[in-house]
């Protein structure tokens, strides 16, 4: 009986590429995009959470 298709080892030459190619993105950097969203105001985060709890105990202003 022959081993199941995942039973058999992965061939080293796909580790290697990957290798590379994780050592070549890492290398360029952080994306554009992500910069971009790490650089957006997160807003009044605070202030809301307080909002939702007041209205949440039902009190009054």
């Amino acid at each position: 009986m022959s081993r199941h298709v995942i039973d058999h080892a992965k061939p080293a030459s796909e580790s290697a590429r990957l290798q590379r190619f994780l050592t070549l993105q890492r290398k360029e950097g952080v994306h554009p995009a992500v910069q971009d969203l790490s650089k957006r105001s997160h807003g009044e985060s605070g202030a809301r959470v307080t909002q939702f709890l007041r209205i949440e105990r039902h009190e009054e202003v």
